[in-house]
């Protein structure tokens, strides 16, 4: 009898043990790290601690999940991703943005996640458009949102007033590539430098002037077309070559450079993302004010966007359905946050908050509202970052004067009908 019950005992403790056994669910992003970030969303600043803190609550209500967070770095990104699935050892949940979407889905390596969100208390009628759009392709749809972001004017309004560009309270922008070298030269003449922006190291410069192609009605491919030899293209990068002739912008700015240079008071206006405006508001000594980025082709308006989401492998719900029901959990937890991240800076998703006092009375939301209604990107493609190193690294290489223009839109053009095959 004693062998009996003693057997009876082990087999309920692992009933029970099991019964209560947490689920292991990983999560990778980038954003950067953040030690102390807490779990308390509300207060956290900064893209790093917020997301953190985000996750971290999440953990701390839902003992039965525990959240183990990999910070990726940005600029490696879907390299690891791919290596990582390749190796099927891909996270449980990860970032992803709107133009990789067709690489991954393209393969099968991402889930569909078309009819997923109500059975977890997200409406998909909540989501805006423009995010809805960004999230599907090929019929699909392939994340659940996090954000859309986009190019703001960060702009320092001292220098500003001291180069006489304030009306009414307001940063006065150029309408036109003309009226921009006027401002540059002003500017200049106070003291200052007009724009800083990362051309060295990074995309900032590129999606400046992808702006000023799709302001003027076009594009840098549609379809298996590109669209890189036009007219429209050489009108954007002259826009900006005529200020670098001039010595009015600093070709040599990474990131990080640009971000010093604006903060510490020495330039007019910095270009940059909804990222980091709580970040700036904080830590900035001079006004600031963040405006829309400007037309400067006859009215029509645009400006680089994007968008992050989250993506969950194609296997994990029959695979692991327990890891795929607190994956799911934690994204609804994410989706009842979206005021939270929206503290960056960051536009919401979601119609509901969006219309919220909350969301309108975050700071300087008012002064940029308008860039929610001027998004553009490119086309998705399954090589887009292929294509965006491509005519990155060439146009850059253009606007500073280390490649002529013809031979390399020429040459670009016809490098890109081979990656849109």
């Amino acid at each position: 009898m004693k062998k009996i019950l003693m057997i009876f005992s082990v087999f309920f403790s692992l009933i029970t043990f099991n019964a209560y056994a947490a689920t292991d669910i990983t999560v990778a992003r980038f954003f950067g790290d953040c030690e102390d970030a807490g779990n308390d969303p509300t207060t956290t600043t900064g893209e790093a601690c917020i997301i953190a803190s985000i996750i971290n609550a999440f953990d701390a209500q839902n003992p039965d999940i525990n959240v183990t967070q990999e910070v990726l770095d940005w600029g490696m990104t879907y390299e690891i991703l791919q290596t990582r699935y390749a190796d099927k050892n891909a996270p449980d949940l990860h970032i992803m943005h709107r133009h990789r979407i067709p690489q991954f889905a393209g393969i099968g390596v991402i889930a569909d996640l078309s009819g997923e969100l109500e059975a977890y208390g997200m409406d998909s009628g909540d989501i805006v458009p423009a995010m809805m759009d960004a999230l599907t392709w090929n019929g699909g749809m392939w994340g659940i949102p996090l954000d859309i972001h986009a190019n703001l004017m960060h702009t320092n309004m001292d220098a500003m007033s001291a180069a006489g560009l304030v009306n009414n309270g307001k940063p006065v922008y150029p309408t036109s590539s003309d009226e921009m070298l006027e401002h540059a030269k002003a500017c200049n003449d106070a003291g200052y430098e007009y724009m800083a922006f990362q051309m060295a190291d990074g995309f900032l410069g590129i999606r400046a002037l992808y702006a000023l192609i799709w302001q003027q009605g076009s594009n840098l491919f549609d379809g298996k077309k590109p669209m890189v030899d036009t007219p429209e293209v050489r009108n954007a990068i002259n826009a900006f070559k005529q200020l670098v002739d001039a010595g009015y912008i600093n070709t040599g700015y990474g990131y990080g450079d640009a971000q010093k240079m604006w903060m510490d008071g020495g330039a007019c206006i910095l270009i940059n993302g909804t990222w980091v405006v709580d970040y700036y508001g904080d830590n900035v000594d001079f006004g600031y004010y963040v405006g829309n980025f400007p037309s400067l082709f006859g009215g029509n308006s645009a400006t680089w966007a994007d968008s992050h989401m989250w993506s969950v492998p194609a296997d994990l719900k029959s695979r692991d359905p327990a890891k795929y029901d607190a994956v799911m959990k934690l994204n609804k937890f994410m989706w009842d946050n979206s005021i939270n991240w929206s503290r960056t800076g960051h536009m919401s998703y979601r119609a509901s908050v969006i219309a919220s006092d909350a969301y309108k009375n975050l700071p300087h939301r008012d002064e940029y509202a308008e860039t929610a209604n001027i998004m553009a990107d490119t086309p998705h493609a399954e090589k887009y970052g292929a294509i965006q190193d491509l005519v990155g690294n060439n146009l850059i290489a253009i606007l500073t004067g280390n490649k002529e223009m013809d031979a390399t839109l020429k040459d670009v053009q016809n490098k890109m009908k081979k990656l849109l095959r």
